[in-house]
């Protein structure tokens, strides 16, 4: 049987490493650890996320529709004030909403990436949306 121990890290494919370094880096405050000609490595808690290099970005029928994303937590305290730091990069956050069905309860946000990768902030339950 195979006993996986959680997760060590996922990639996202990127078409400029630069571009995608500074948002992730300047815009949602990852920690680069390293950086390679294909590839950033970045740190965010205990978790890892990739940087890789490809030639186009994924493909959805809509970036915006698409259940792919990836999604990062915040403090519950810092919900809103994440969403305004975002926007004042420049960044569209669309579908706020506070759920309270499904597995993951409380406040989500969403927004895309250079690349539109599809991402989330995720406060958990307790935080205020707006």
């Amino acid at each position: 049987m195979l006993n996986t121990q959680g997760m060590l890290h996922f990639s996202l494919a990127v078409t400029d490493l630069e571009r995608s370094r500074k948002f992730y880096e300047g815009v949602l405050n990852l920690k680069v650890v390293e950086q390679s000609p294909r590839m950033v490595f970045l740190q965010t808690g205990d978790d890892y996320l990739i940087l890789a290099k490809g030639d186009e970005p994924l493909k959805y029928d809509s970036n915006k529709t698409t259940p792919v994303h990836h999604a990062f937590k915040v403090k519950p305290d810092e919900f809103q004030s994440s969403i305004d730091h975002l926007r004042q990069h420049g960044v569209e956050v669309f579908n706020i909403e506070d759920r309270n069905t499904g597995v993951f309860w409380g406040p989500q946000a969403y927004f895309l990436d250079p690349d539109g990768n599809k991402l989330e902030i995720y406060a958990g339950p307790g935080a205020k949306v707006g």
